[in-house]
């Protein structure tokens, strides 16, 4: 399986609201999580980026004022980098059984 690194960064910095990287502002935690997998994936510590995908779906799981557009690409990549990091086994086996194989990605009532 193939997986763009740069077309997702081109794709969700250009739907990112920008407010989100205020510190104080409620998705900075998410958009750090995503970002992280990020870099974590061009460094290529695939074990790390697993992590910040978990938790960038628990965090989904809590919140769900997230603006629509940057969610529909943000969980289109989550999905998409889970997926080629469990498909091509660049995660170790001990990390998928500690947290699971599956990605959960829970759709929320928009507010």
């Amino acid at each position: 399986m193939e997986f763009d690194i740069e077309y997702w960064i081109e794709e969700l910095n250009s739907k990112v609201p920008l407010k989100y990287f205020k510190r104080n502002h409620t998705q900075y935690t998410f958009v750090t999580y995503i970002n992280h997998s990020i870099i974590l994936t061009k460094g290529k510590h695939y074990n790390g980026a697993f992590m910040f995908l978990k938790r960038a779906g628990e965090y989904l799981d809590n919140h769900n004022n997230i603006d629509d557009i940057y969610l529909i690409s943000s969980l289109d990549y989550m999905k998409s980098h889970f997926n080629y990091l469990t498909e091509n086994k660049l995660v170790t086996n001990e990390l998928i059984e500690r947290y699971g194989g599956k990605l959960k990605l829970t759709m929320y009532k928009r507010t």
